[in-house]
């Protein structure tokens, strides 16, 4: 008996949570902030194979926010594949596109003298004016080791 009732009450929670519009949406955006650090991870890796074969310094020219902040939203939450955005020398040299849909822009910021870089996505995920931004920072050590560090403000916005 105890074990019907159970099953009952998880499979009206499941239906709830499904039915709930709310609980939906906050899904969907929890999902879709999943790409920004995803893709800072890959441009991360990026830049690490830069810095090995740099001897050691990272690449020194800035470059983004790509696609224009906003640009996802005016096409209807998500950015299309334009593959002209990616064809800036910055871009080309980390090797860095978006190959697919994608709604955050990115950005590869060269900060304190060359020292570190600051990989930033910033993205309206609800298309309501606020921003939501996932950085990664990455610092060269006098070692040559990286060492990364992770910041987001409003990551769900």
């Amino acid at each position: 008996m105890w074990r019907r009732v159970r099953y009952v009450l998880l499979l009206l929670g499941l239906t709830a949570i499904a039915t709930c519009p709310a609980a939906w949406r906050d899904f969907r955006r929890k999902n879709r902030a999943d790409e920004a650090r995803a893709l800072l991870a890959y441009m991360a890796d990026r830049v690490k194979a830069e810095h090995a074969s740099r001897d050691g310094r990272l690449p020194q020219q800035s470059v983004g926010p790509t696609p224009p902040l906003g640009r996802c939203c005016e096409q209807g939450g998500a950015c299309t594949v334009d593959k002209t955005w990616w064809q800036d020398p910055a871009w080309r040299v980390l090797g860095f596109s978006v190959d697919d849909p994608h709604r955050y822009s990115y950005q590869y910021e060269v900060v304190d003298g060359g020292r570190a870089a600051i990989l930033r996505a910033t993205g309206d995920l609800d298309c309501d004016g606020v921003y939501g931004v996932v950085e990664l920072r990455i610092e060269a050590g006098p070692d040559g080791l990286i060492k990364q560090s992770w910041r987001s403000e409003q990551p769900l916005e």
